[in-house]
């Protein structure tokens, strides 16, 4: 009795050659129509004149972390040293994807000056959506705070990352 017969080697020689056509079908699928994300992580500082009225007095910076096409993120106000204290960087209070060549980021986002509700420890929390896209060095889009619904046209820029001094020995 042999356990080579001409139905099993037929059988197996069908399924290994169907799995090797489907993946290569698969892997050039995925290399002509399967694109990443672009790099969006960073910090962008905001031009504060085209702000909704309560943004315009901050220096207001959106640090955004990235996975993939999921994003999450901290919108700051340089100027407001509460908020400085206050927003922990480990803990984004925005989140949001990359999706149709654009991003969306939403959430609550404490302490802005003259924005949102007060809550009941003395800070305020704003809700806030942010729409749009990278281009090079520039974010454009949209925000909005919920409380007044108006969505306003916004440029954020890049922050360069400041290169690190090598420090002096006395």
């Amino acid at each position: 009795m042999s356990h080579f017969n001409i139905k099993t080697l037929t059988f197996y020689g069908i399924a290994i050659g169907s799995v090797t056509l489907l993946f290569k079908v698969v892997t050039a699928y995925g290399e002509t129509n399967l694109k990443a994300a672009p790099a969006l992580a960073g910090s962008y500082s905001f031009d504060a004149k085209n702000l909704p009225e309560c943004l315009k007095s901050d220096d207001l910076v959106l640090t955004i972390e990235q996975s993939g096409v999921y994003l999450s993120g901290n919108l700051k106000s340089n100027n407001n040293s509460v908020d400085r204290q206050k927003t922990n960087p480990e803990k984004p209070t925005l989140a949001g994807k990359w999706e149709n060549q654009g991003l969306s980021l939403s959430g609550a986002v404490p302490n802005l000056t003259g924005c949102g509700k007060s809550t009941g420890d003395g800070s305020q929390n704003s809700l806030v959506k942010l729409r749009g896209v990278v281009e090079g060095e520039s974010l454009k889009g949209k925000i909005s705070l919920v409380e007044n619904a108006v969505a306003t046209d916004f440029m954020a820029q890049k922050v360069k990352k400041r290169e690190q001094q090598p420090e002096q020995g006395h």
